[in-house]
């Protein structure tokens, strides 16, 4: 019989990290996220990269 469920990926997501934000922070990254049609993940992992692409380039 066949596996079921989803396929396995190369490099699997399997950590979540908290982060607190004012409800003013929130609602400009929601709105944000929404503008660009990503999800808040999206965008934040989006950011990490930037950051860290600008961090090796000094």
């Amino acid at each position: 019989m066949a596996k079921m469920g989803r396929p396995a990926v190369e490099n699997p997501k399997k950590h979540m990290v908290g982060l607190k934000m004012t409800d003013d922070e929130i609602e400009r990254l929601k709105t944000y996220a929404a503008k660009k049609g990503k999800t808040v993940s999206e965008v934040l992992q989006d950011a990490i990269n930037l950051q860290y692409e600008a961090d090796k380039k000094k």
